[in-house]
């Protein structure tokens, strides 16, 4: 690594899912929204945001990865769905200028 190179700040939590919708809401009116990437069983697929909140409401989702600027910073949030609380990772991506 070179001296402007960093190591990406990663959070984790485990939320609840009224905690995981808001972040949902969240992220649909105040961020710009990069990629949204859905896992389940059966698939690896690119989605909405408005697609991942419904299919993570239905329990169908394994994963859900959201890449996303906000405040001038690029993070990417990780949804791993589980009972009775959901893990988030979210990781602080380095800006690419």
């Amino acid at each position: 690594m070179n001296e402007n190179e960093s190591i990406p700040e990663i959070l984790q939590a485990e939320w609840s899912q009224d905690q995981v919708l808001a972040l949902f809401a969240d992220l649909s009116q105040g961020a710009e929204i990069e990629h949204v990437q859905l896992r389940t069983p059966s698939a690896d697929q690119t989605i909405s945001l408005a697609e991942a909140q419904s299919l993570f409401v239905q329990g169908c989702a394994t994963a859900i990865q959201v890449r996303y600027m906000f405040e001038g910073e690029m993070w990417c949030d990780t949804i791993l769905p589980g009972e009775p609380t959901t893990k988030i990772i979210r990781t602080k991506l380095p800006n690419h200028s």
